[in-house]
């Protein structure tokens, strides 16, 4: 500790060398030096070793530019480029850059993050991300204009009478007939159209002549009460409301009952006219009329090809017969869209036909081209019919729900 100087490497090594013997010469090493002076001075040593990391903890938090988007400069830009100012080198500023958070930005080249910055993902992010996954396709932002060749729609959806634990082979009447009327708004020469609305609509309940009485169960379904349809006209009243309606709306004539415009009937799904019309017109023994027959648009499967056409279906979804398609209530079809929940009372005939006809107004907004899908058979029959009208009540069944065996009605 005497020496508190700091002499010269060379003056020092000349000072040992000088106390040396040719008989020493083989146990001096090439490290005596070095270690003589920093046992000596290790106050200086500390002192040099703590100022080189402070040194190097500075310039390593200096923000450095490591986009790939930045193309190389070239001579004549450094040339012209006015050069850069390095941060003055202090302690203060040292200290400073040591405690600045993170998320703080020391300059204007510390707003562009780091490679490494982008590619980190926080919990706020992942969380995001699983709400987006499990959001609905997303509404484009201008509509999509395609050609339509319908000029009109009829939206339908019946109730029918039901027990429970019957299935589509009973011999269902209708007591709820509802049809909503949709014409486009926008539709140009060339049969491109975006905007379908609601023009008009039709109403009316209709009174069971086979089963008059309802079931409990179809009252709590349905929403319909029995004296509505004690004071409702038989069905073929009603088909000719039906087209009394159509024939003041311009869709068929009065005389004939040709179209006189390209309409279509929609429903969700193909069981509306399929079945619940050509059973009653069985039933009623009237034919059925030819402003009702023909092909339909089943909503249903419009919305599955809208789907299976933007996403490609999963290994796990995918038979020898093609992709397998899970159908999508009225509810479900909505939320898909994107659109506000039902509105009105599920499994109420108008309630559905309105929501039915918004399910219609978006796919056509979104692009998609309106045309029937689902072939209908008017000349369709089931075990249970007779001659002229006539039920069979021993080729239908009710499923009991409490032992799970099939017992006779009637």
């Amino acid at each position: 500790m005497a020496h508190l100087t700091w002499p010269p490497i060379n003056e020092f090594a000349r000072e040992i060398m000088s106390g040396m013997s040719l008989h020493d010469l083989p146990d001096f090493c090439f490290w005596t030096v070095p270690f003589r002076f920093l046992t000596e001075h290790c106050i200086i040593c500390v002192a040099l070793i703590a100022a080189t990391c402070l040194v190097l903890c500075y310039y390593k938090a200096s923000p450095r530019n490591h986009s790939r988007d930045i193309p190389t400069p070239t001579t004549s830009s450094l040339e012209s480029s006015s050069p850069r100012i390095l941060p003055h080198l202090s302690f203060n500023n040292v200290l400073t850059r040591l405690r600045r958070r993170p998320s703080e930005p020391s300059d204007i080249t510390s707003l562009n993050p780091s490679p490494r910055a982008k590619m980190g993902y926080t919990r706020r992010s992942r969380s995001l991300k699983k709400q987006i996954g499990s959001l609905p396709f997303p509404q484009p932002p201008l509509p999509l204009r395609a050609k339509q060749y319908y000029d009109a729609f009829l939206v339908l959806d019946v109730e029918a009478t039901c027990q429970q634990g019957t299935d589509f082979n009973f011999p269902n009447e209708i007591i709820e007939f509802p049809v909503c009327l949709m014409r486009w708004k926008d539709r140009t020469k060339d049969l491109q159209a975006t905007q379908l609305e609601v023009v008009a609509e039709f109403r009316s309940f209709v009174k069971p002549t086979w089963r008059p009485v309802l079931s409990k169960f179809c009252t709590d379904l349905t929403g319909i009460t029995q004296e509505q349809v004690d004071a409702a006209p038989p069905f073929p009243s009603v088909l000719a409301s039906v087209q009394d309606f159509m024939v003041e709306h311009g869709l068929i004539d009065g005389d004939t009952g040709e179209r006189l415009v390209r309409f279509c009937w929609c429903s969700d799904g193909p069981f509306d006219i399929r079945d619940f019309v050509v059973k009653q017109c069985f039933i009623s023994k009237v034919p059925m009329p030819g402003w009702i027959q023909g092909d339909v648009l089943d909503v249903r499967t419009a919305i599955l090809n809208w789907l299976h056409s933007r996403e490609q279906p999963k290994d796990s979804s995918v038979t020898k017969y093609g992709p397998r398609r899970r159908t999508l209530n009225i509810t479900a079809q909505l939320k898909v869209l994107g659109l506000s929940g039902f509105e009105g009372r599920q499994h109420s005939g108008i309630d559905d036909s309105r929501n039915i006809a918004r399910i219609v107004a978006e796919l056509a907004r979104r692009g998609t081209s309106l045309h029937p899908n689902t072939v209908i058979h008017p000349n369709r029959r089931w075990q249970w019919m007779g001659r002229h009208g006539q039920i069979l009540d021993d080729h239908w069944t009710v499923k009991n729900v409490d032992d799970t065996k099939p017992w006779q009605k009637l």
